[in-house]
């Protein structure tokens, strides 16, 4: 799973992937991870964001949205200053994917399904509680500066694909052109 979030001010929220992770010391999406057995690709969304920005999978502060109806009346009804608000936005079944491995020992190639998911939060990087062993530090990013980051070769390789297929409809949920 893969989650996009974007502020107010149309600002991505970017991790930092710890150096001794795949594609460390790059930015990355806001939060990413992998389905547990038994689990949905929602299921597994919500879990991974609580646990990577709040350290609790089950964290309150984490609401999924049904759909584009739903995901519009929370984002008119939540407080954005402290809640993450998301709904899913594509699957994509086989794709594959370009991984750098930690410690600049090359590159790995995996298969793999994924549910990207775009939202809104307005949380200052002070009110979240990212998860030390998976993010090296958040940021939040405009536009450009995704752009440079991704000339730059800065965003992991997933990250690079999320932004060049969904910015467009990230940055609208922000009111953004």
């Amino acid at each position: 799973v893969n989650v996009l979030l974007v502020n107010a001010r149309g600002e991505v929220l970017l991790q930092r992937r710890p150096e001794d992770k795949e594609n460390g010391g790059r930015w990355d999406k806001t939060v990413g991870g992998h389905v547990d057995e038994g689990e949905s690709f929602d299921e597994a969304a919500v879990r991974e964001a609580g646990e990577e920005l709040y350290g609790d999978g089950g964290s309150p502060r984490v609401r999924l949205a049904r759909d584009e109806a739903e995901l519009a009346s929370l984002l008119a009804t939540a407080s954005l200053s402290g809640q993450i608000v998301f709904r899913r936005a594509a699957l994509q079944l086989n794709l594959r994917d370009v991984r750098l491995v930690p410690g600049g020992a090359g590159i790995r190639n995996v298969v793999y399904h994924v549910a990207s998911y775009l939202g809104r939060t307005d949380v200052p990087l002070d009110g979240f509680r990212p998860q030390a062993d998976e993010i090296a530090g958040l940021r939040y990013a405009a536009p450009a500066e995704v752009d440079a980051l991704l000339a730059r070769g800065a965003l992991a390789p997933n990250m690079a694909f999320l932004w060049l297929t969904h910015a467009h409809a990230l940055l609208a949920l922000a009111g953004a052109p």
